[in-house]
Formats: structure tokens, sequence, C-alpha cells
């Protein structure tokens, strides 16, 4: 390789982000244009973007919320060790078992948000299905258009030699050379 090793610290590139350059060029980068680019139908791609925008954040505010359950529910146990030394423990039992209906409410809720995220993930591997379908009939569409310039160039040759057969038998006809 022409390049020095990276300094310490610094990872060495991957395949993927070295330079693309001949041989004999070391300073000069090539350009390696994209064989087509895939444009994704816009609704579908703002379907996914807002499937996963609502999934992550569905996930993100019930974590907060089973964080903050079980920061009350720790607070509830601690005022119920004090009510019992003092004698009133009637209020807070109805207390935990509020909080205990909001954690299973916000375990479901997790549990939802997890199944979008599942939805989300489902969407894009069809979109990659279909992204690959587009690219195999791109390819046979350029192929067939391939096939067909060379039946037309074909078909033009043929024309030609039969216009100058046509040309010999008229001048033969007619008792030239």
């Amino acid at each position: 390789m022409d390049r020095p090793p990276p300094p310490p610290g610094e990872p060495t590139p991957t395949e993927p982000t070295r330079a693309v350059t001949p041989p004999g060029l070391a300073g000069e980068r090539t350009v390696v244009p994209a064989e087509r680019e895939i444009a994704l139908d816009p609704v579908l791609a703002e379907k996914i973007d807002r499937a996963s925008f609502w999934s992550k954040f569905g996930s993100a505010a019930a974590v907060l919320a089973a964080i903050l359950g079980v920061i009350a529910l720790v607070i509830a146990l601690d005022a119920r060790d004090k009510a019992d030394n003092t004698g009133s423990t009637a209020g807070l039992r109805s207390d935990i078992a509020e909080l205990q209906n909001d954690v299973d409410s916000l375990n479901r809720k997790v549990a939802s948000a997890q199944g979008n995220s599942s939805d989300t993930d489902s969407l894009s591997k069809q979109v990659s299905k279909l992204q690959g379908q587009v690219d195999e009939l791109s390819k046979t569409q350029e192929q067939t258009a391939q096939d067909v310039s060379g039946v037309q160039d074909d078909l033009s040759k043929l024309s030609d030699r039969v216009d100058q057969v046509e040309q010999a038998q008229e001048q033969a006809a007619g008792g030239g050379p």
C-alpha cells in the first residue's frame, strides 16, 4: 500500500472506506459512478419514518414511565415501612395497588411499542425485497433493450442487402455489366 499506517488510536480503514485509486495514481482519486439510484415511493418512505419515530418515542416514554413507576414504588414501600411503625397502612396499601396498576399498564405499553418496532423492521425488509426486484427488472429491461437494438441493426443490414440484390437484378435485366 502507498499510504502510511494510521496514527495510534485511529482504526485502520475498512474495505468500504478505502479510496478507490488505480495503481500509479496514488495522489489522484477517481470517481466510481453508481450503477443506478433507486428512489423509494415517498408515501411509503414517509410511513416507514413515521412508524419508526412513533415506535422509538413510545419505547422511550414507556421506559421513562417504568422508571418513574419503580421510583414511586420504592417511595411507597419506604412510606409503608414508616406507616407500619406508626400504624396506618390502609392508605399506603391502596397507593401501592394503584402504583402496581400503573406499572402493569406501562408494561403493556412497552410491549405494544416493541410490536411497532417489529412492524417497522418488517416494512424495511419488504422495501429491501422490492428494491431487489426493481433492480432485477431494470437489468432485464436493459438486456431486452439491447436485444431489440441488435435486431434493429440486423434488420437494417438485411434491408440494405436486399436493396443491393434488387439493384443488381435490375442491372442484370437491363443489360448492364
